[in-house]
């Protein structure tokens, strides 16, 4: 009544002036969306193309899952959400759609058939080997997706993958670049050595308290404590739930009879065919004719002749003739009516048919071979069935058990106990753990996540729901935060005098070996008879090449990297080893050269160097796209 008595006392130019008040700001902020509204969900733009939020955010969370299944307990939840590896990431969906652009640019494609044949490859969509409709359906479904997005997905990966397969097949190693190559990588280098250990002897130095705090407090960081957290946590699991009410048999035949296909088989039969075409407004005589073309071809294929040798010759059929009219595997409601009639009449003893009419023309139909009917029946299935019920049924308390739980969390997020309570879910514990993960759920990098965000860690409340598995989820707050801090000098005092040991024991055998060299180096003696006198060894190392374990791999690395000395001359150093230093004599460089007969190898080397210029070269053409493009990035997006 109130509205209708307005409405009515809104007349003249009263009216009007409201109207116009009004009609201002909703006309500016409808502009301002109209502008910005677009924007606003788009992470980056590269020429035409968006990288909405949407997209951006599926393939990172892909990326993420991809990379915990390969880490596995190494794989942090923390790193892998770093705004580095964001911003990471969407440059490696940028360059793919830069690649994309110039691909189809070159007008490169790959066609249905060639697509087709690589998916059925697809392991995941295989039974016994072999690919399998319903399991290609039935697997797409789970992710959320079409055949026909599926296909165009695999369309779009195999022609981002033509460009850099066509860089790196056009890519030489030219015979001088091959052999310098393996000059470097087969080198060997011939020296002598003393190695001088950092030995702390049996018993460990005296340090004063003065230089353990200098080096506490000079070396603090390394001797924090991670950041860590303990948490409160209540559990639903629909293992856990009481079970529901069994099926009744007749549902249980209704499921068996509307999913029969799952269970069985059709009889399906090998066919081949001849047709010869006929137009359905042709005349009478033409159709006669054609009629009888096909009479005399069922009579000649009776009488002995080769099917396969007469449907090359007289199929009409463009797609099957060449391959002698074969049409594969047909089962029941594959083919037209009259065409099923007459092929499910034939029998091996029998396996020609008379000419059969459709609307194509007229067809010859040979029998091939029989694959029988195969599959379970309803006893058979039904345990099957009646666990997919009580699977289905589980499912459904589980879910309304979840939103149940969620309603009572968020009636008050501080706590869990009082939804706890109205659930008969019991309030567990873990912890204490660090942003790496820890035991029981706290191993879910998806609650680690949870535990160290903003909502749980700053503001105290209770996470959103966590999924730990089909069916299972937790709900967390926080007990207790343990912040970065710096751990108490008694706790790290063996820890620091043993570094300081170790570093002493360094100096000593540094300091040793640098006697051993000014020796050496002033003619005093040479570097064998020193080392004698000081009781260490010698040893001469001949031929020794880059990937040798020989005396020490350390020191190797090392030796590989000095210059080469004059002919005749020695370069004489000390270098470090893993557990000490050596005093080295380089006496020669010999660059590295394959047998004759060894061709393999070099194809392996040409192959390497290839390899690595294609890699420059993609490089190259990466650079060269990005500098051409028009790349616009949202970095707000990404955080």
């Amino acid at each position: 009544m109130v509205l209708q008595s307005i409405r009515e006392k809104l007349t003249g130019i009263l009216a009007f002036t409201i109207l116009g008040i009004l009609i201002i700001p909703f006309a500016l902020v409808g502009v301002t969306q109209y502008f910005t509204a677009s924007d606003s969900n788009i992470v980056a733009r590269i020429n035409d193309t968006e990288i909405t939020t949407n997209d951006y955010n599926q393939s990172f969370s892909s990326y993420r899952r991809r990379m915990q299944s390969i880490l596995g307990d190494a794989y942090d939840p923390v790193e892998y959400d770093q705004l580095t590896k964001r911003r990471e990431h969407l440059d490696n969906m940028i360059d793919q759609e830069l690649i994309a652009q110039a691909a189809k640019a070159m007008g490169l494609d790959v066609d249905d058939e060639t697509l087709a044949k690589e998916i059925r490859k697809i392991p995941a969509f295989q039974v016994e080997g072999e690919f399998n409709a319903d399991v290609y359906q039935s697997r797409l479904s789970a992710q959320g997706m079409s055949p026909k997005q599926f296909q165009r997905d695999m369309r779009t990966q195999f022609v981002i993958s033509q460009l850099p397969m066509s860089i790196s097949s056009s890519s030489i190693a030219t015979p001088a670049e091959t052999d310098r190559f393996i000059a470097l990588l087969e080198q060997t280098r011939t020296f002598g050595a003393v190695m001088v250990p950092a030995t702390i002897g049996d018993e460990t130095p005296d340090f004063s308290e003065q230089q353990i705090i200098e080096w506490y407090e000079s070396h603090s960081n390394d001797y924090q404590s991670e950041e860590a957290v303990t948490i409160e946590y209540v559990e639903l699991d629909a293992a856990f739930l009481p079970p529901g009410q069994p099926p009744e048999e007749d549902y249980l035949r209704e499921q068996f009879e509307a999913q029969k296909g799952r269970f069985i088989s059709p009889e399906q039969r090998h066919v081949a065919h001849i047709l010869i075409e006929v137009a359905t407004d042709a005349d009478e005589a033409v159709k006669e004719t054609a009629r009888q073309t096909a009479e005399d071809l069922a009579r000649r294929a009776n009488d002995g002749e080769d099917f396969a040798t007469l449907a090359k010759e007289n199929s009409q059929d463009m797609g099957s003739a060449a391959g002698g009219g074969d049409l594969g595997w047909v089962e029941p409601g594959v083919m037209v009516k009259a065409f099923e009639n007459a092929m499910y009449e034939l029998s091996m003893a029998h396996p020609v048919s008379e000419p059969v009419q459709t609307a194509f023309g007229w067809h010859v139909i040979k029998l091939l071979e029989v694959r029988e009917a195969s599959g379970m029946n309803f006893e058979e299935a039904r345990a099957l069935l009646v666990r997919e019920y009580e699977d289905e049924q589980a499912g459904r308390a589980f879910l309304e058990q979840a939103d149940r739980l969620v309603d009572l969390i968020y009636e008050d997020p501080t706590t869990l106990e009082s939804a706890a309570i109205v659930m008969d879910l019991p309030v567990n514990e873990v912890g204490p753990f660090t942003r790496a993960g820890g035991e029981g759920i706290a191993e879910t990098p998806e609650v680690v996540a949870a535990a160290f965000s903003d909502l749980v860690l700053l503001q105290g409340s209770v996470s959103d729901p966590v999924n730990l598995d089909d069916n299972r989820l937790v709900m967390i707050k926080l007990k207790e935060h343990f912040p970065v801090a710096l751990k108490p000098l008694a706790d790290v005092r063996p820890e620091i005098i043993a570094t300081l040991a170790d570093n002493l024991a360094r100096e000593n055998a540094k300091a040793e070996a640098g006697k051993l060299l000014a020796g050496v180096q002033s003619g005093e003696s040479e570097l064998a008879a020193l080392a004698t006198e000081d009781g260490l060894e010698y040893a001469h190392h001949k031929a020794i090449k880059r990937n040798s374990f020989v005396p020490d791999p350390t020191l190797v690395q090392e030796i590989f990297s000095l210059r080469s000395p004059a002919e005749g001359d020695t370069a004489q150093v000390v270098l470090p080893t893993a557990d000490g230093f050596a005093v080295v004599e380089l006496e020669r460089v010999t660059d590295g050269e394959l047998d004759k007969g060894a061709l393999l190898a070099r194809q392996q080397y040409e192959r390497a160097l290839s390899n690595g210029v294609a890699s420059q070269e993609g490089f190259a053409l990466m650079r060269e796209l990005r500098e051409a493009a028009d790349i616009n990035i949202n970095e707000n997006r990404l955080k």
